[in-house]
């Protein structure tokens, strides 16, 4: 395996663990802006003790993606920040202004009300950057992100459009499945594990039939990688299928540890079926993973810093999660 290949090995890990931690945090948030009825204020609860503390910390596999591909592959690089221009600006005005509501929201008077504007913002933010996310990751593979394209040109292929609400939907299906067992951990929240029973069946069911229509759009607007994904990808789908349907049967028997891994490993499937489709194109017709790398000792260094920050990260966010989950897991 060579420095490049390794490189984007790392890439793609990063992305899983952003996809699952943080992509949950805004699928809760997507619950936070449904949320209605007579359970709506206790909905909301949960999901602001679900975040906590530790919701800010995923990015830092973002970051993290951001880094890697500036520093190694600073062509390819150059040419996303100026095709992707828009979608990205609204996704990171997104992280943003959902980071300045959340805080708003938990300690000003009165925010933790559904007619509160920090709550809207910070329930519309959680909808709107993987929506733009995924309109990003979806646009690399239809060649149509040039050095000359257009700001809107990453919008104007229903394929795009359709990933990034397939985006949304796998985002909260991954918030629901977190939040039964969440919600089932304490005695004071195990009337809501039905609620969000139901919201993880729904929208398990829903992000299928998105998939189903994904296909045809993926072989209409990215011919290229549609060639590849069925020369390559098809492991991953039967992976990604399995694990779906299997999250939706264990859903249903009440096994909500184990629907967290099945979910888990249905994301990871679609992403890395995405993943070695797009391969070795960073941007399909303009930008491949050699053509745009950085030379071999930047690499090289490059790999090493991340394997001494990832020495260094890695535990420490472990130990995050394992202080702030100790008071749930103790509770059960």
């Amino acid at each position: 395996m060579t420095a490049v290949d390794l490189l984007l090995v790392v890439i793609v890990c990063a992305l899983a663990a952003y996809a699952l931690l943080a992509g949950a945090d805004f699928g809760a948030g997507v619950w936070d802006l449904l949320a209605r009825g007579r359970h709506a204020d206790r909905e909301r609860r949960l999901i602001a003790h679900a975040l906590g503390p530790v919701w800010e910390a995923n990015h830092v596999w973002l970051i993290f993606v951001i880094v890697a591909t500036f520093s190694g592959f600073p062509t390819a690089f150059g040419l996303i920040a100026r095709g992707l221009e828009l979608p990205l600006a609204f996704a990171l005005a997104g992280i943003v202004l959902r980071g300045a509501a959340y805080v708003y929201r938990a300690y000003g008077e009165g925010a933790a009300g559904p007619e509160s504007l920090w709550g809207r913002i910070f329930a519309v933010a959680s909808s709107i950057t993987p929506f733009m996310l995924g309109v990003s990751g979806a646009a690399l593979a239809t060649g149509k992100v040039t050095a000359t394209s257009g700001p809107l040109a990453p919008f104007e292929s229903p394929f795009a459009l359709v990933a990034g609400a397939f985006a949304v939907i796998v985002t909260a299906f991954l918030a629901a499945v977190y939040l039964c067992h969440d919600a089932g951990s304490d005695t004071e929240t195990e009337d809501l594990v039905p609620v969000f029973r139901r919201k993880a069946l729904g929208s398990a069911a829903m992000a299928g039939v998105v998939s189903v229509a994904l296909l045809p759009l993926l072989y209409q607007d990215a011919p290229i990688v549609a060639a590849r994904f069925s020369d390559r990808s098809v492991p991953f789908v039967v992976l990604a299928v399995v694990c779906g349907f299997g999250s939706i049967a264990v859903i249903w028997i009440r096994r909500y540890v184990l629907a967290r891994a099945t979910a888990a490993t249905a994301v990871v499937a679609v992403l890395l079926g995405w993943a070695v489709a797009q391969y070795p194109d960073l941007v399909v017709g303009a930008a491949t993973a050699s053509g745009s790398a950085a030379g071999s000792a930047n690499l090289h260094a490059l790999l090493i810093a991340m394997g001494f920050g990832m020495a260094v990260i890695l535990p420490a966010f472990a130990l995050l999660l394992k202080v702030f989950s100790g008071p749930e897991e103790s509770a059960k």
